[in-house]
């Protein structure tokens, strides 16, 4: 499929990789990543979808996976995704923030502002490093969610 100007995405249809990230009630944290092994096998998915036709997914960043401390990134796993991407001709929207963040930062606090927004640039940053391609960002995922917990439900 050729990209015109006025395309947006490189296929009509997206691909979606499940990317949350969030703890449970009892403190066990999920990584859908992890679980589906999509964190194992991007290159493979990648090229999977490219086969039927799909060349633009959104997957996910697990910033509690790559923020190790306080504005300290490892990037380990999201390169080989990021490679994946591109060997497979796959263009990514990225999920920053899908229900997920370090262990030691409370949503709710000024200080989230300060990480995310350091971890948001740091990720631009990388993206741009490994891709000429233009970046997509979801940097919230379902913020409205997030906003009723915090604003009406007060949790």
């Amino acid at each position: 499929m050729d990209v015109q100007d006025w395309d947006l995405f490189r296929s009509f249809f997206l691909g979606g990789f499940e990317c949350s990230t969030h703890r449970r009630r009892d403190g066990r944290r999920l990584d859908i990543l992890a679980a589906t092994g999509h964190d194992r096998h991007a290159e493979a998915d990648y090229r999977l979808l490219a086969a039927a036709g799909i060349h633009a997914v959104r997957d996910g960043m697990r910033w509690h996976r790559v923020e190790v401390g306080p504005g300290w990134y490892d990037w380990s796993t999201v390169l080989p995704q990021l490679r994946a991407a591109r060997a497979a001709g796959i263009q990514v929207i990225w999920d920053l923030c899908h229900y997920g963040w370090p262990d030691d930062l409370d949503i709710w606090s000024p200080a989230f502002v300060d990480r995310f927004a350091g971890f948001a640039a740091a990720a631009a940053r990388l993206v741009r490093t490994e891709s000429d391609a233009i970046p997509f960002f979801c940097p919230i995922n379902e913020i409205s969610f997030l906003a009723w917990a915090g604003g009406t439900r007060a949790t």
